[in-house]
């Protein structure tokens, strides 16, 4: 018993400490910068202009068809290679943000073909711009149409942070393979590590359901 406590609390030390904040890190971050694009290439999708809806199918198609394992790869070797120096943290947040920014954008032009054409009319008759809008009236309408899919992405985005660890950034499941090479406890580390994981994926979740909440009451 004292054996098993001793090596959980080895185990759980530097997860709590260093892995989760930093896959936390890694989710806050380019969720943030996807749910952006998504926003930009879902509103690009919806165009009437047919080069910026070939723009957004483009970005989709490229970036929803490449495994997110290799464009880690091509982005962490690439920049260098084109001669743009960034730290390995950033090329994560760029990746992350890139890659689920062309899921996010899917989500988004669904939700905006969601949005009753009385609506837009009656925003524009009020004397509103095409950007207040988007911003004040389109947009806040379809992040709740779409919030349950931007939860379901959320937690796949959580879950890739688990590869960023190949480009050797300290998140949960590298922390967790070097923990078990000093414990020699494989399956006490990532069962760990799978509670962690599940603990952050949880909390996105209860954020969600507690903002939508808010709204709808907001909204009646």
């Amino acid at each position: 018993m004292n054996d098993f406590l001793s090596t959980s609390l080895q185990i759980l030390k530097p997860l709590l400490l260093h892995g989760f904040p930093n896959t936390f890190l890694l989710s806050v971050v380019p969720l943030f910068f996807s749910l952006i694009l998504g926003i930009i290439g879902g509103v690009l999708g919806n165009s009437k202009i047919s080069v910026l809806r070939v723009i957004a199918k483009i970005y989709v198609y490229l970036f929803r068809n490449i495994p997110f394992l290799i464009f880690v790869y091509v982005a962490y070797y690439g920049f260098p290679y084109l001669g743009v120096n960034i730290p390995p943290l950033t090329t994560a947040v760029v990746a992350l943000a890139i890659n689920h920014g062309s899921y996010m954008t899917e989500i988004m032009r669904g939700g905006l073909n969601t949005i009753r054409r009385e609506q837009i009319e009656a925003s524009a008759s009020i004397g509103l711009n095409i950007f207040q809008q988007y911003s004040l009236v389109i947009i806040p309408q379809t992040i709740m149409e779409v919030a349950p899919s931007i939860v379901g992405q959320t937690i796949l985005l959580v879950k890739d942070t688990s590869i960023i660890s190949v480009i050797g950034i300290s998140e949960l499941t590298r922390i967790g393979r070097q923990i078990t090479m000093l414990t020699n406890s494989p399956f006490l580390v990532f069962f760990y590590v799978a509670v962690f994981y599940y603990v952050l994926c949880f909390l996105f979740q209860m954020l969600s359901n507690w903002s939508e909440a808010k709204v709808k009451k907001y909204i009646g």
